[in-house]
C-alpha cells in the first residue's frame, strides 16, 4: 500500500511522499530508506521524504550513507526530516542508549550527517560515537546539498538548533493547532536572520492530520472513527513507552480536533480553508498531509489522493 499510495500522490500532483520510522511497535517502518527505495522504482518525479527518521538512535554515518544511496537510486529526490525521538523511550532503552541524553546525541549526530553528506574529507570527534579521521562516506549523494531539515518544533530548543545549524525546520503539526507553534516559529526565523544565514535556506513545514471527501460528512464519516482507532493505540504506546507523558492525552474529541486543531478535514473548500490557515499563520513553505491513519484500506486513500489532486492542490500553486 505504501509503494501504491506514492505511486497515486505523483498522479494526483503531490511534491513529495513521505514515510516515518517506529521501531518495535505497530508502526510498521523501521528502515524508511528500503521503503523509499520501493517508491523510488515505481516514481519518476515526486520527492522522496522522512517524516521522520530518528537522528539520535541511528549511527550518522550510516544514516549518511543510506540515503546517499537512495538519492542516486531515486535520481535526486531525497529530503531529509530528521527528528530525536525523545517520544518513544523504549526505542532508546532497546538500542542500548539513555533517552536523557537524546539532545546531546541527537544535535551531534544530526551535525555529523550533514558534514558527511556535503563533505568528503570528514575528521570528527565528539561524544557519542567513536572518532574518525580523513574518511569519506561512500557513495557521494546526487544532490550537492541533498536537504536536510531538522523534525522538531515541540521546544525552543529545536528550533534554536535548528535555526544555529542554518537548517529548515519541520513542526510536528500533528501535535498542536496552528498558532501554538507560532512561538517557535517567531523565535526559529529571528534566530535564523540573526545568525546570518541565507535567507532562502529559513523554511518552515509541518505535517498534519488531514482528510478530504466530496462532503464534510462524507470526510467525517471516513475521518471521526479512524482518527479515534489511531488516537487510542498512540495513547497505548505513549503510556507504555514515556509513562509520565499519559497524562498529555485528553479523551477523544472528534469536534474539538477540527475546531482547534491539529485535524484537518472537510470537503476540499474546507480542507483548503484550513491549509490556508496552517500556511498564513506560520508563513509555511511546506504542508505534508497525514492521511492514511487508523487502517485505511488502499481504495479509499487512491480515492482521497485523487479528489485532493483534483480539487485541493491547485488551490497552493
Amino acid at each position: 500500500m505504501l509503494v501504491e499510495g506514492a505511486v497515486a500522490a505523483e498522479a494526483a500532483g503531490f511534491w513529495c511522499a513521505a514515510v516515518g520510522e517506529h521501531h518495535f511497535c505497530d508502526y510498521v517502518i523501521s528502515s524508511p530508506p528500503v521503503v523509499l527505495a520501493a517508491m523510488a522504482e515505481h516514481t519518476t518525479t515526486i520527492r522522496l521524504g522522512t517524516a521522520v527518521a530518528l537522528g539520535a538512535n541511528n549511527d550518522p554515518v550510516r544514516l549518511a550513507e543510506d540515503y546517499a544511496t537512495l538519492d542516486l537510486l531515486s535520481d535526486g529526490r531525497v529530503e531529509l526530516v530528521l527528528g530525536r525521538g525523545n517520544l518513544y523511550e523504549h526505542t532508546f532503552a532497546a538500542f542500548g542508549q539513555d533517552p536523557a541524553t537524546s539532545r546531546v546525541m541527537y544535535e551531534e549526530r544530526v551535525a555529523l550527517v550533514v558534514e558527511a553528506l556535503r563533505r568528503e574529507q570528514l575528521d570528527w570527534r565528539g561524544t557519542t560515537r567513536a572518532p574518525f579521521s580523513g574518511f569519506t562516506t561512500q557513495p557521494r549523494p546526487l544532490q550537492p546539498e541533498l536537504p536536510v531539515w531538522v523534525g522538531g518544533g515541540s521546544s525552543v530548543e529545536s528550533a534554536d538548533y535548528a535555526a544555529r545549524m542554518g537548517m529548515p525546520l519541520m513542526l510536528p503539526g500533528v501535535f498542536g493547532a496552528p498558532h501554538s507553534f507560532v512561538p517557535i516559529v517567531e523565535h526559529y526565523r529571528a534566530r535564523f536572520a540573526e545568525l546570518g544565514h541565507p535567507a532562502e535556506r529559513c523554511q518552515i513545514g509541518t505535517i498534519a492530520h488531514t482528510t478530504v471527501a466530496a462532503t464534510s460528512q462524507a470526510a467525517r464519516t471516513t475521518m471521526a472513527a479512524r482518527m479515534a482507532v489511531y488516537m487510542a493505540w498512540v495513547k497505548e504506546l505513549v503510556t507504555i513507552s514515556t509513562p509520565h507523558l499519559a497524562g498529555m492525552f485528553p479523551p477523544f474529541d472528534f469536534d474539538l480536533l477540527l475546531r482547534r486543531g491539529p485535524t484537518v478535514s472537510g470537503s476540499p473548500e474546507e480542507v483548503i480553508d484550513k491549509m490556508s490557515l496552517w500556511r498564513d499563520t506560520l508563513d509555511l513553505d511546506v504542508y505534508l498531509l497525514m492521511c492514511d491513519m487508523g487502517g485505511m484500506p488502499p481504495g479509499e486513500l487512491q480515492a482521497m489522493l485523487d479528489l485532493a489532486g483534483e480539487a485541493v492542490l491547485p488551490a497552493f500553486g
